[in-house]
């Protein structure tokens, strides 16, 4: 058969899988999680530490926007690429402990930063660390388990995301509150209250990739997995030969992404709808995502297990896609009820179906591909939908209340434009690909 056009028989699995016993692969996947929880929170924090760098460091919004967006999401997305090819081909456990250690590094040193220059050159740093963990806990938690069961554990693995955006609120906050009044004091006036929090949040991931190389082994790869087959050639071949499926499920998942960058804009939302102040929006909103977004998480995993061993060979590509439909409908026009109150209702569904399709969507990317491709087909597609999130998001929002919607309240007339409009569209693309993913795993199947 040509190299060019591979099909699943030249990854199949022939001799007896063995995997770990289950404490080990739940404590890995348990550490993999926390690391993932810390990345978000290390990414997120600095939305809430906007006003105190602007007074300390004399920058305009612009130059906070270039740091909360384009300087850590470009390099984020595009070199994940390349270390899903490095988790493809290498030891995953190293790299990932590897890769915490340096994003928490750069958190770290982002305390110290003097300058804008500095600190951007900290934050290209982060999301370079950052962009490691993903394809490389993936694919570890993938070899750990039956296949019956990976779909539970990537599951409890993109628990991380929203328990990392929720602490970030919850915590950033408190933190920011306790450095303002105690923490001057207790670093001797060294350093701003904004720099004692990048200090504080950053630490702890030091301990989290020490745990890692002492309680964590590498899982090994199907005997299959060669070097040749793992090329970046062949890995570009078989997401070629699946297009139908692959395509529209990173294109359609974008729909989570673009909601979540474009909830960036809610702060600003109750600020000039309802009148609330960004620390009681984030305590509330914290909170939320704290509980309803992890919760959201491990049941899409649950019931993507359930729907496969029930036959379903589409399981979590079909959560995905049900999540979405609420999540576009329900997360889109949150901004647009009469109450702050009804609107956190909203948002709390909209956090639950967020998580479900976010856990779901990367489990249909990991299950559906052979082991030696798993790492860079992760990454091509967390590259597809981050940049149709960062770029459709946050921007879309910001130009039509700019331009279209001009009322002191049109932000929430711009956000459920967005939403509803563009969600839409690609929730409805991602129901394209439903059936050919559905044969793409029937395939896999049948060369195991």
């Amino acid at each position: 058969m040509s190299v060019l056009q591979p099909s699943f028989a030249d990854v199949s699995v022939l001799p007896l899988r063995r995997y770990p016993r289950a404490l080990w692969a739940w404590v890995a996947v348990g550490l993999l999680t926390l690391a993932y929880t810390l990345s978000l929170l290390d990414r997120w924090v600095l939305t809430l530490l906007v006003v105190p760098i602007k007074a300390t460091l004399r920058v305009s919004d612009t130059s906070m926007g270039l740091l909360m967006g384009p300087l850590f999401a470009l390099v984020y997305v595009f070199l994940g690429l390349p270390a899903g090819w490095v988790a493809d081909r290498s030891n995953r456990r190293n790299l990932a402990a590897v890769a915490i250690a340096f994003w928490c590094l750069m958190t770290v040193l982002s305390g110290f930063a003097g300058s804008f220059a500095t600190l951007a050159v900290c934050r290209f740093g982060i999301g370079f660390g950052e962009a490691a963990l993903t394809p490389a806990a993936t694919s570890m938690i993938a070899d750990l388990f039956p296949r019956q069961r990976v779909n539970a554990a990537l599951g409890v693995f993109n628990l991380g995301v929203f328990s990392g955006m929720g602490l970030s609120y919850v915590i950033g906050g408190a933190l920011l509150g306790w450095a303002t009044t105690q923490g001057i004091g207790v670093f001797h006036g060294a350093l701003h209250p904004w720099q004692i929090v990048f200090v504080l949040v950053g630490a702890p991931g030091f301990v989290v990739a020490v745990l890692l190389l002492i309680a964590v082994r590498e899982p090994a790869r199907p005997p299959a997995h060669t070097a040749t087959q793992a090329s970046l050639r062949n890995c570009l071949a078989f997401v070629r030969q699946h297009r139908r499926a692959f395509v529209p499920l990173a294109v359609g998942m974008g729909a989570v992404s673009l909601s979540g960058y474009a909830f960036s804009w809610l702060p600003t939302l109750f600020l000039r709808v309802w009148g609330w102040p960004a620390p009681r929006f984030s305590a509330v909103y914290g909170i939320i995502l704290l509980v309803f977004g992890p919760s959201g998480a491990f049941i899409g995993g649950i019931i993507a297990n359930r729907l496969y061993r029930a036959g379903n060979r589409d399981a979590p590509y079909r959560v995905a896609l049900f999540s979405l439909i609420p999540l576009a409908i329900i997360g889109g026009t949150a901004g647009l009820w009469p109450s702050p109150y009804e609107a956190f209702a909203a948002l709390a569904i909209a956090a639950f179906c967020s998580a479900m399709a976010t856990s779901a969507g990367v489990s249909a990317a990991v299950f559906g591909t052979p082991a030696p491709y798993r790492g860079r087909v992760l990454a091509l597609y967390t590259m597809t939908n981050s940049l149709i999130g960062t770029t459709l998001g946050p921007v879309g929002v910001g130009f039509l209340s700019d331009h279209v919607f001009l009322a002191k309240d049109g932000i929430r007339y711009a956000m459920a434009t967005v939403l509803l409009i563009v969600g839409g569209v690609l929730t409805a693309y991602l129901a394209t690909g439903r059936r050919a993913y559905a044969a793409a795993v029937a395939e896999l199947e049948a060369a195991d």
